[in-house]
């Protein structure tokens, strides 16, 4: 006798076997019951969660002669001849294969025929959703009015696809995604029955986690990963195996990659991407993985149990000593790059040159990310932050290496300045701080006003374009060259001002990212967070807090030259130089 698949020997053949299906199996049983089956079903759901299955049972519990309730006794004539495949009273149809009018219309004749053995034939329809517009058209009036002897059963993956006119006579029923925790038992139980050459099956529960979790909610799916596992293992089935078959990266390397991430360590990161192509590792699976691991990360870090993860105990424990190690911003930023990341891999002729850079670009110009994105010291081989920006301006501000003080600094006493008796008495003794104490003015943040703050941001404006110019930024400070610093209003919003004729400008610098950019790079620089806006100012060009030193050029003449010189200059950081 030919091998058949774990899947199919282990069908459910009574109600109480399907996994996980509880709602679906009480309406049906109690249709049963009362005697209310209805004509037509719609089971939707994904693959390999029962839709077939329930559907052959339903077949069996109507036909059945000696049915106990709504339990069918798999012993009758009818019963036998469905479970060996011999019956023709229930009628299964590919509609992926069979999708076309004509099918239909031979349907449509075969339902004036009575059953042979029992008292309905059902007609089970599988992936309707394939079938074409004009099938469903001819499948419409039957399906709204079908001879007393026909049920509809049709199976769906996607429900979306099917015309309302189909779904509005039909009684649907979804099927839920199966747990982890119900595949594993379901496995469980296999495995206890399970022998090979005679001699029983030995497991590793961490085995069966992985193969519950690689099966995405599909029963089928888990037991056919089970089937090639028992094949390759014998009677043993370890996690290392299962992880062999399965081409799955393993768990200390995605610790090794996350804590590399964390730390910014380049050279680790190329290591285990490289480690991955050259076992043949596909990098959207790998994309995957990486996502995966983040976002359990992240339910971590909100309170979650290492037990609901769904992984092996041991690897959800460490993965907790991994994920106290993020912050929340980082673990968000992962996701979205390896997401990207997923969908460039497919058109790459290098994909994992595309996760690199996606990895890469987590801190590649990490002026963009919020501040305490990246905690702790960086290794050797680390990434320098933002070229050009050495830190806060003020004496309140923060560092990079400390971006979130932990504890408000005490505010500075400041002594009172002489009064205006003393200075007209010609009082000899300077003020603290004064011009000639040789010690800087202490200023916390409360006592700044407006002006001493726009003042502060203009002294910054020409090392803010420069450290974007330097970071490649060219776009970002393209659309600032034009602007000018005018006031700060509130203590945090910047006031900037363009001339008449930039509004194209003032538009790109407000968009989100750009404007984050801008916002972060003046909060390395003065230790103010700003909010920056836009005016138009009634000067025809910009009044100065010039750029990087190259932008001192002479106004008038760059009156007198082409628009697309004039973007040229600013895009490319140059200058004119004339002959005289």
């Amino acid at each position: 006798m030919s091998y058949v698949a774990l899947y199919r020997v282990w069908r459910p053949s009574r109600w109480e076997d399907v996994v996980d299906q509880k709602a679906v199996i009480r309406i049906l049983k109690n249709a049963l019951i009362t005697n209310k089956v209805s004509h037509a079903y719609l089971f939707a759901g994904p693959r390999g969660t029962g839709k077939t299955t329930v559907a052959r049972l339903l077949a069996k519990a109507v036909n059945c002669s000696d049915r106990s309730e709504a339990e069918p006794c798999n012993e009758c004539p009818s019963c036998a001849s469905i479970i060996d495949g011999s019956t023709v009273d229930v009628i299964e149809i590919d509609a992926a294969s069979n999708r076309g009018i004509d099918e239909m219309r031979s349907l449509r004749e075969a339902v004036r025929y009575v059953p042979v053995m029992g008292g309905y034939k059902v007609y089970i329809i599988d992936e309707v959703h394939m079938l074409t517009q004009e099938a469903f058209n001819a499948l419409l009036k039957t399906l709204e009015e079908p001879p007393e002897h026909v049920i509809f059963i049709m199976a769906t993956t996607a429900p979306h696809k099917i015309p309302v006119t189909i779904t509005s006579r039909c009684q649907r029923l979804d099927f839920r995604r199966l747990s982890v925790p119900d595949i594993e038992a379901q496995m469980q139980k296999i495995l206890e029955a399970t022998t090979v050459s005679g001699s029983p099956v030995t497991w590793d529960q961490a085995a069966l986690r992985l193969i519950a979790r690689a099966g995405q909610g599909s029963m089928r799916d888990a037991l056919s990963i089970l089937d090639l596992c028992l094949t390759y293992g014998g009677t043993r089935l370890t996690e290392g195996d299962v992880r062999e078959i399965l081409g799955e990266t393993s768990s200390e390397s995605l610790q090794r990659l996350f804590r590399a991430i964390a730390q910014r360590d380049v050279r680790t990161i190329l290591d285990v991407t490289r480690d991955a192509s050259d076992k043949g590792k596909d990098m959207g699976e790998m994309c995957q993985e990486i996502g995966m691991y983040a976002r359990d990360m992240l339910l971590l870090r909100s309170g979650a149990k290492p037990s609901e993860l769904g992984r092996p105990q041991d690897e959800a424990d460490s993965m907790g000593s991994v994920a106290r190690t993020f912050a929340t911003p980082l673990l968000v930023s992962v996701l979205e790059a390896v997401s990207k990341a997923a969908l460039t891999v497919k058109n790459q002729d290098d994909p994992r040159l595309a996760l690199e850079v996606a990895l890469l670009g987590l801190f590649m110009g990490d002026e963009a990310l919020p501040a305490g994105v990246f905690p702790g010291n960086k290794p050797e081989g680390a990434l320098e932050p933002l070229a050009g920006v050495s830190g806060p301006a003020l004496g309140g501000g923060v560092s990079d290496a400390d971006p979130v003080p932990a504890k408000e600094e005490p505010k500075a006493r400041r002594e009172p300045l002489a009064t205006t008796s003393q200075a007209s008495a010609g009082d000899p003794r300077p003020g603290p701080g004064g011009p000639d104490s040789g010690q800087p003015v202490t200023e916390t943040e409360e006592s700044l006003s407006d002006e001493r703050l726009a003042e502060i941001v203009k002294a910054a404006w020409p090392r803010l374009l420069e450290a974007l110019f330097k970071s490649k930024r060219v776009k970002v400070r393209a659309y600032l060259i034009e602007a000018s610093p005018i006031r700060v209003e509130g203590g945090k919003t910047l006031i900037l001002s363009y001339p008449k004729g930039y509004m194209t400008h003032m538009e790109q610098i407000m968009v989100d990212e750009n404007r984050r950019i801008v916002e972060a790079g003046l909060y390395r620089l003065t230790g103010r967070r700003f909010k920056i806006a836009v005016e138009t100012s009634d000067l025809s060009h910009r009044g100065g807090a010039g750029g990087n030193g190259q932008d001192g050029m002479n106004r008038s003449g760059a009156e007198e030259l082409h628009p697309l010189v004039k973007a040229a200059i600013t895009i490319l950081d140059g200058k004119v130089v004339t002959k005289e």
